[in-house]
């Protein structure tokens, strides 16, 4: 502890003074705010909010954030991810967020759509503005006192004990000022000396201190130990089966190099805990950790191999031998297998039945149909992952013509001329759609309907 008095200490001094202050707190705001009232520190931190972010987006830094938002603005339980793009006193624009596939991690990379609305401050809830706001990057101390008094007022505990936290490490002068405040907060009776306590932010993928008392410090282990088991058992459920020859059964739920990802992360955030310092638990970890080594060179091996059919140097026609095409096509589905949320795995096997099936240029009908069908539920797969993608959209609207499956077809051709206009494969796509119109108008004049 880096402070003079210990806690229970300076509570007893102030009630001693005279009990000069109505709350602990007070001596906080006296240092860092002129003894403005903890009310108004909070409001005058709240009301300068819409000034840091237009500070930002007037120099074209867009601030990314969630809200309890869905596509259409409505309130949801399920968050999506938003941009701000701009800001005044009473409101914000947001702007809709989409996955655009994964990164080197496997973790969910975002765009920005133009699907946007203006919204009142409240909108952004404190858990969420947390993530966005700077904490550790913030060097003014009454500002983050400011900040922790509001997140007091928004019933966020925690968030607020974290960004105090920070204060508290460095200021010497406030620290014992601060854990006075944060044992009002709490209501905790006879705290004694607080001790700090790492938090986990699965977010940014670091440890936060809190402050804690000796008893919650021990109620917050026996909590984490119980969480570590739980992530643990999402990890292995999530691999599926490890051992044996791949592609095993169950298949992994997740991306391999995701699941390698948590395994890292979870060594990190868990390091201290006894359940990882059970050697059997660890062991498990690693034959997972070894096991996706091991099939991430299989794939590269396999899929190396099932490239080089169509690239036989003594067969000239390899590319368009429906044979090789087809042979490529299952070699790439058993690849799958191995890692069956591999986008980019998807994509290639999505690809094969596509080439396989060979849809006509002008869209109506197709040389294999097995193929096409085939192709369809990959594009479907890859299309959550990628929503924006316009070249994906046309394939799948490709393959729905292709079958003549035109109510299915159209959706996806407007989705492409959704995201590109009358340019480029957005041209293709009203083109497609002609000829499917007159396609569908000559088989119905033929039926006599």
């Amino acid at each position: 502890m880096r402070t003079t008095l210990s806690t229970a200490a300076l509570i007893a001094a102030l009630v001693l003074s005279g009990a000069l202050y109505a709350q602990a707190g007070q001596p906080l705001f006296d240092k860092t705010h002129k003894g403005a009232k903890e009310s108004k520190v909070s409001t005058d931190w709240y009301d300068k909010l819409p000034v840091w972010a237009n500070s930002l987006t007037s120099k074209n830094k867009f601030p990314q954030t969630w809200l309890p938002l869905d596509e259409n603005f409505r309130f949801s339980d399920k968050a999506n991810k938003f941009e701000i793009r701009d800001a005044n006193k009473n409101q914000f624009s947001a702007y809709l967020m989409v996955r655009d596939g994964v990164d080197g991690n496997g973790l969910p990379v975002y765009k920005t759509t133009t699907n946007s609305k203006w919204l009142g401050w409240k909108s952004w809830p404190a858990k969420y503005l947390i993530s966005t706001y700077p904490v550790e990057t913030n060097t003014d101390d009454a500002d983050l006192v400011a900040f922790g008094a509001w997140l007091f007022g928004e019933k966020e505990n925690d968030l607020a004990n974290r960004v105090l936290t920070v204060v508290h490490s460095r200021n010497k002068e406030l620290a014992p000022l601060i854990e006075a405040y944060i044992v009002e907060k709490y209501g905790w009776k006879d705290p004694g000396e607080l001790q700090t306590f790492n938090i986990w932010d699965g977010e940014f993928q670091k440890e936060r201190n809190i402050l804690v008392t000796a008893a919650d410090k021990t109620a917050r282990t026996v909590a984490r130990e119980k969480a570590a088991k739980a992530a643990f058992d999402d990890i292995v459920r999530a691999r599926g089966a490890y051992k044996g020859k791949a592609p095993r059964k169950p298949a992994p739920t997740r991306q391999l190099i995701l699941i390698e990802w948590e395994i890292k992360q979870f060594k990190i955030a868990y390091a201290s805990s006894d359940f990882l310092k059970d050697a059997k638990n660890a062991d498990v970890l690693n034959a997972i950790m070894d096991s996706i080594t091991d099939d991430k060179e299989l794939i590269k091996r396999n899929t190396e191999d099932a490239r080089k059919i169509l690239q036989d140097p003594k067969n000239p026609n390899a590319s368009k031998d429906p044979n090789l095409l087809k042979k490529k096509a299952e070699m790439m589905e058993v690849i799958l297998q191995i890692d069956p949320m591999d986008t980019a795995l998807r994509a290639e096997t999505a690809n094969a039945w596509f080439l396989y099936g060979a849809p006509a240029d002008h869209g109506n009908g197709c040389e294999r149909s097995d193929g096409v069908k085939k192709a369809i539920p990959h594009y479907q797969e890859i299309l959550k992952v990628y929503p924006e993608n316009s070249a994906f959209w046309l394939a799948l609207g490709r393959c729905y013509q292709a079958l003549e499956d035109s109510k299915n077809a159209r959706p996806c051709y407007n989705k492409v001329i959704a995201i590109e206009g009358d340019k480029g494969i957005g041209g293709t796509a009203r083109a497609l759609i002609r000829n499917m119109d007159a396609k569908d108008e000559a088989r119905m004049k033929q039926e006599g309907k």
